[in-house]
């Protein structure tokens, strides 16, 4: 029984940690990061969508293969997971600081950069909790005497 509902969590937390990333992808497209650079996804760009496509792929295809039943692959989910976690940190930390020092352009986009913040927040909190359902230890049972 705990190893369907652990197996559950990682689901649901994989699948929620993918949806967050890729909604991190779609705002910054829309944001004014998107006219930062030569080489920055604009919003219905073929990269945009590469970009959305690889971060499918790459959540999808070990998630799959943990449902199969090899359970190895939960190693390699976290160790994307940890670069999730540190692209959303490193994220969430440099987006006020483009508000307040940054670029021009982002002095009037501030319901993007919130909107982005709100995502990359997500993402953090469920990366955590990715971890703690993946590799949490079954509780021992106490077993009383009759």
């Amino acid at each position: 029984m705990r190893n369907s509902t652990a197996k559950n969590s990682v689901i649901v937390t994989t699948l929620l940690s993918a949806l967050f990333f890729c909604s991190i992808i779609v705002l910054a497209s829309l944001s004014p990061l998107a006219d930062s650079g030569p080489n920055v996804n604009t919003f219905g760009s073929v990269g945009m969508w590469l970009s959305l496509g690889m971060i499918l792929f790459l959540y999808l295809l070990p998630l799959t293969f943990y449902l199969l039943g090899m359970h190895f692959l939960k190693f390699v989910m976290a160790a994307f997971c940890s670069i999730g976690l540190l692209i959303a940190a490193s994220t969430l930390l440099l987006m006020p600081a483009l508000f307040l020092f940054g670029l021009e352009d982002f002095s009037g986009s501030l319901s993007s950069i919130i909107g982005i913040m709100i995502s990359c927040l997500g993402l953090l909190i469920t990366n955590i909790v990715w971890f703690v359902a993946a590799f949490k230890r079954p509780s021992a049972t106490v077993q009383e005497s009759v």
